[in-house]
């Protein structure tokens, strides 16, 4: 594995614009965990023990989920409040201190009812509160993971003679399912458009930084890692936005040869591990979820190389493995592909190896358990199974199961390329219009550096009469970089049919953090003559700019 640190010798440019890339990466990966690590009912972290009595335990982390049942704002979430704040009096406050210590007495888990207190509302919400005391492999409490539910409506009273129409009960439930999964899938959606405005900024800057590095192959190797994460990173955002629909992705033949290996060389960069990548001659695709696949193994070599702080070797080999007739656990019969991930650490104790996948159980400080659940959930829903061994201080090896595709697999695939667009010189006026003040400035040094002359704006209005000006001037904008999601005012759709109402000539190209490519033929159809996703690369943005001031330019 590549583990050399970038050295001094890089220009301090190039060094300033990775330290601030992977500043802004980390503040991405925060708000991609939250957004990937949805789940149906509220998700509360609290501390082990109060600081405050008065207030109760600290809430350490709290999902979207659980800011939208007591009625706090997403982006501010409950963190900092204290448990005792989240319920509506002091009998309800009893309920739960006396649920937590319960937990603690009976190794791990105690289910209450009790009030959740609307921060919005004032409308306390009869809530089930189910609490999972987090131990440490030294059985030491490191926090309480609460998972929050509504509880189910009391039984009515009785009808009266002549009652009116009512909704059934199963009509009723189903309607407040469905209501919360939209609540869900709108939130999930939001913060994948956050973190796509995240990481555009960065992966613009770093996509153009490493073609001027090419003469330094230490440092361009260094930043083509972590370019890569980056792309890595958009895709688990459109996982994200495709997640939370209705129609699940669909699964397709998966080179597990080519993840395997790009997937490893990112999460072992820097590290003192070795992780070796061996795969069987002949291996066969797997029917699978490529960007779920990839973060599976992310996930298993990160836990193995964390659990050997002295490094040493790691092996993540693919093998063809057949299932017979009378099936094998979970997996039916046929043909299936069997990933391996082994380290040599200090292993897992036999009482927690059967509580690995369960929610909430972790044996790490910082940790929140919910990193091998997702694994095992993404591996379910992809027909296949995951299984565990470990001998403590011998290491522990994680067995990935997945059907395989149909066919065998003794070509490879070509993988997708992780090197950036290269840049596209050109001449022509583009309106840069975008309320995310980075992304915006970095696209127009970008586009000016390959001979384009850029304005920029950050709303809609200013759009508007920008466009206006240079339009009765004779001189129009030959592209419009229009960002959807404009703050205040009119939002992307609105300035950019107010642009084409005054020139129904007008180029517009759509940019955001949350077009997908289901739908992009519909902003084709509203007037866009393109459609550019956020986060784009800087040849990304160049290549489109190009295009569309030459091959669409008026007459």
């Amino acid at each position: 594995m590549i583990s050399s640190p970038l050295t001094s010798s890089a220009p301090p440019a190039a060094l300033a614009e990775l330290e601030q890339g992977l500043e802004h990466l980390k503040v991405a990966n925060y708000y991609l965990r939250v957004a990937l690590d949805q789940v149906a009912d509220g998700v509360v972290i609290v501390e082990n023990e109060a600081s405050d009595p008065r207030s109760g335990q600290k809430v350490l982390f709290s999902n979207a989920a659980a800011a939208m049942l007591a009625g706090a704002e997403p982006e501010t979430g409950l963190r900092g409040l204290g448990l005792n704040d989240l319920v509506a009096g002091t009998k309800d406050a009893a309920t739960l201190q006396q649920s937590l210590r319960l937990a603690v007495a009976q190794g791990g888990c105690h289910e209450c009812e009790c009030q959740l207190q609307s921060l919005r509302t004032q409308a306390p919400v009869p809530s089930k509160w189910r609490v999972r005391a987090v131990f440490n492999s030294m059985r030491k409490l490191l926090n309480f993971t609460i998972l929050i539910s509504p509880a189910q409506a009391a039984a009515a009273a009785p009808a009266p003679a002549r009652p009116e129409p009512k909704p059934a009960v199963d009509d009723l439930d189903a309607q407040s399912v469905q209501l919360r999964k939209d609540n869900l899938a709108a939130l999930a959606q939001g913060i994948a458009h956050d973190v796509n405005n995240l990481l555009g900024p960065v992966t613009v800057r770093l996509s153009a930084l490493l073609q001027q590095v090419q003469d330094q192959p230490a440092l361009a190797q260094e930043l083509q890692l972590v370019f890569a994460g980056l792309k890595r990173a958009k895709q688990f955002t459109s996982q994200v936005v495709t997640a939370s629909k209705s129609t699940p992705r669909r699964l397709e033949p998966t080179d597990v040869t080519s993840l395997m290996r790009d997937t490893v060389e990112f999460a072992g960069a820097g590290s003192n591990v070795h992780v070796r990548v061996r795969h069987e001659d002949g291996l066969r695709q797997a029917m699978a979820d490529p960007v779920k696949l990839s973060q599976v193994l992310q996930n298993l070599v990160m836990n193995g190389i964390q659990a050997m702080p002295h490094g040493g070797y790691m092996d993540v080999q693919a093998l063809n493995h057949n299932v017979v007739n009378a099936g094998e656990g979970r997996l039916k019969p046929g043909r299936h592909v069997r990933i391996i991930v082994r380290d040599r650490g200090c292993g897992i104790s036999k009482e927690n190896l059967g509580r690995l996948f369960q929610e909430s159980f972790t044996t790490k400080p910082d940790g929140n358990g919910i990193g091998l659940t997702a694994c095992k959930r993404f591996i379910d829903e992809m027909g296949g199974e995951i299984r565990v061994s470990s001998t403590p201080n011998i290491g522990t090896e994680f067995t990935v199961y997945l059907p395989a595709a149909e066919g065998t697999s003794s070509k490879p695939l070509v993988p997708a390329s992780t090197a950036p667009v290269p840049l596209k010189n050109g001449k022509g006026k583009v309106l840069i219009v975008d309320d995310e003040d980075d992304l915006r400035k970095v696209a127009h040094m970008i586009l000016t550096r390959c001979g384009y002359e850029a304005v920029q704006c950050d709303n809609g209005q200013d759009a508007v009469r920008i466009y206006q000006s240079l339009f009765r001037t004779g001189t129009p904008p030959d592209v419009v970089l229009m960002d959807l999601t404009l703050r205040g005012g009119m939002n992307g759709n609105e300035t950019a049919a107010e642009i084409l109402h005054l020139d129904p000539d007008a180029r517009i190209v759509c940019t955001s953090g949350s077009v997908t490519e289901e739908v992009q033929m519909a902003f084709l159809e509203r007037g866009f003559v393109g459609v550019l996703p956020k986060p784009y690369e800087a040849g990304e943005l160049t290549q489109m700019v190009h295009r569309v001031a030459t091959m669409m330019k008026r007459q």
